[in-house]
């Protein structure tokens, strides 16, 4: 059910149509599937969900003002691990766990995704950001069950925030969502891009300067 979600939400940011950044569109699906999966299973009303909700929050604000949240600036792991923590924690909060449980779940589930590059073929936030949302989702599901069951984050998660800052900023701009590494480039990857200019499909700038730059 949480895959279904979010591939669903994802499927929409990339046909451009209407989403909500969570914390980016390129992380968009994680928390939807956690949530929509979770209401589901637990019954949980409307009203819950918007705690839910303002609790995922105050996670991203936290990230956001002390690490990354934007793949240009830090990779995925900013994107996609940001939302995973912020999911993780929302619902370690949701199940009625502890504040300090659902610090811990942050912690788990962003200590699980330092490093993470980003790479999307042709600039665009679907291949491999989908997929990814579908493992972050994953992620954070695990990491908030562990939290519940008394699993703690040796390293704190205000601790795990600053590595994903140090290790964002040491990460080469070509796997910083410029497409210019990592499956971007891979002969697979540049002939999504070739095609898809052909198509007229439009490519972020960057990549296509680089296209042109080749040619």
């Amino acid at each position: 059910r949480a895959m279904a979600a979010l591939l669903a939400v994802s499927e929409v940011n990339a046909s451009m149509g209407r989403i909500v950044a969570t914390p980016t569109a390129g992380s968009c699906g994680i928390i939807p599937g956690v949530f929509v999966s979770t209401q589901e299973r637990f019954g949980w009303s409307d009203d819950e969900m918007t705690y839910g909700l303002f609790a995922a929050g105050a996670i991203g604000y936290v990230i956001a003002n002390n690490s990354f949240v934007s793949g240009a600036e830090g990779g995925c792991q900013a994107e996609v691990g940001s939302a995973i923590g912020m999911a993780a924690g929302a619902l370690a909060e949701l199940r009625g766990g502890k504040p300090e449980q659902a610090v811990h779940a942050v912690g788990l589930a962003l200590k699980n995704s330092l490093g993470l590059i980003c790479d999307p073929v042709g600039g665009l936030v679907e291949i491999p950001c989908i997929v990814r949302n579908g493992f972050g989702a994953v992620t954070a599901l695990a990491a908030a069950d562990m939290a519940l069951a008394g699993v703690r984050s040796v390293i704190p998660s205000d601790e795990v925030v600053q590595v994903m800052l140090e290790v964002g900023a040491a990460m080469p701009e070509k796997h910083r969502e410029t497409a210019g590494g990592g499956l971007a480039q891979t002969p697979t990857g540049k002939k999504l891009m070739s095609e898809l200019r052909k198509k007229g499909r439009p490519l972020r700038k960057a990549e296509d300067e680089r296209g042109n730059a080749e040619a």
